[in-house]
């Protein structure tokens, strides 16, 4: 009896904190969701849209990649995966080498997805590196 009203109250406690510290003026930091954030990239008409992507350090990522033309792209990330570990899923065809992910070239109608934690914060330049495709974009870590 006496462990179950030691249980309830915790939770009473713990329930009425929030209010308490918002009342109060004071902040609560939320708690960091394991649910990782997806972001997509379209490939249309030769172009990556959005061609500019800000992501938060530190935050599950899965990057999702979709091909709408009718010819192969690749995604060429420079080194904004150096040192990450990821995952890449989908029906591209993912590349490495010495220094890890080197890049997916993905195919008509394709799909691909990249899941990763950034942990770096800076700009990360990535690019199509297909014959005569000018495709490019940027990735912010911040």
């Amino acid at each position: 009896m006496t462990v179950f009203a030691l249980h309830r109250t915790h939770r009473l406690a713990a329930a009425l904190l929030p209010l308490v510290l918002n009342w109060t003026g004071l902040a609560l930091a939320q708690p960091e969701t394991s649910e990782p954030t997806t972001v997509r990239i379209d490939i249309r008409d030769r172009q990556f849209q959005p061609d500019r992507i800000v992501l938060p350090q530190g935050r599950k990522i899965v990057l999702s990649i979709t091909n709408h033309d009718s010819e192969l792209h690749a995604f060429v990330p420079g080194d904004l995966f150096a040192g990450e570990s990821l995952n890449v899923s989908g029906n591209g065809a993912p590349e490495f080498g010495t220094q890890g992910f080197k890049r997916v070239v993905i195919p008509s109608d394709g799909l691909v997805e990249i899941r990763f934690t950034p942990t770096r914060p800076g700009r990360y330049p990535y690019r199509c590196d297909m014959p005569g495709h000018e495709m490019s974009g940027s990735i912010v870590v911040e």
